[in-house]
């Protein structure tokens, strides 16, 4: 296998499908070989076209491995179970590169997201006064004052962090698919499960409302201690789940 069909198929593995389609376009367009045209099913966006790159792959390698085997499964469901043959060997695929990332590097990445957010936060509450207001009450000797400006500069940054904590989550989870900085340092990415690119739909649902349920009591991250594929609740609601890409390089 070639260095660019490595790649395109570590991209599917890694449930990368519109890298996986875009080098894919590019393989065709230069050098449509059988294999390429195997991976391509793999990659298929519907049906129908898994099964016309399937039929192409065998018209231009009648023995590819594989190929026709899942060809033949495709036609035997569509056929009903009163057609069916008999079962056939299960065709012989590349075993999975897929590495879910573990809870610890999982939290080590929200913890330095966190810190990154907690900076623009701060600077926020001082340019808007709150900081000035708490040092103001702290120098009245009325507990009840001090007391009371407390809570609301707590409330204030609450709201505050939440807000940067969504416009950071947004913007980086959407432009780099999947990854914050935090992310980014520990060679993490949250991969949709069906291999769709994050949009901005995900990001909201996965990153703002995912977050917010699973912090409850951080029963939604301690869920991720015991569930099959380490999922917390914030990818339980978004489809989606978390790979170590530097882990899965080593596979």
């Amino acid at each position: 296998m070639t260095d660019r069909l490595a790649e395109i198929q570590q991209a599917i593995d890694s449930f990368q499908m519109d890298a996986a389609r875009a080098l894919l376009r590019e393989e065709l367009a230069e050098r449509p070989g059988a294999d390429v045209y195997y991976l391509a099913s793999q990659a298929a966006i519907n049906h129908g076209q898994r099964v016309e790159f399937l039929e192409k792959t065998l018209e231009l390698d009648p023995a590819h491995p594989g190929a026709q085997d899942e060809l033949d499964d495709i036609r035997r469901v569509k056929s009903g179970p009163a057609q069916t043959p008999p079962p056939r060997p299960a065709p012989q695929t590349a075993p999975s590169r897929v590495k879910l990332a573990s809870v610890g590097k999982r939290w080590l990445a929200i913890l330095i997201d966190g810190t990154l957010v907690a900076l623009p936060t701060m600077l926020l509450m001082n340019i808007s006064g709150a900081f000035p207001a708490l040092n103001a009450a702290m120098l009245s000797a009325d507990d009840a004052i001090i007391a009371e400006a407390f809570s609301q500069f707590q409330n204030n940054f609450i709201v505050m962090n939440l807000l940067v904590s969504a416009a950071y989550n947004l913007f980086f989870m959407t432009r780099f698919n999947g990854q914050t900085p935090g992310k980014m340092m520990l060679g993490l990415r949250a991969v949709k499960k069906n291999g769709a690119r994050f949009t901005f739909a995900d990001a909201l649902l996965r990153n703002v409302i995912g977050y917010t349920l699973s912090g409850m009591f951080l029963l939604g991250y301690i869920w991720a201690l015991f569930d099959r594929e380490s999922q917390a609740w914030l990818d339980k609601l978004a489809g989606t789940v978390v790979i170590d890409e530097r882990a899965q390089k080593m596979i």
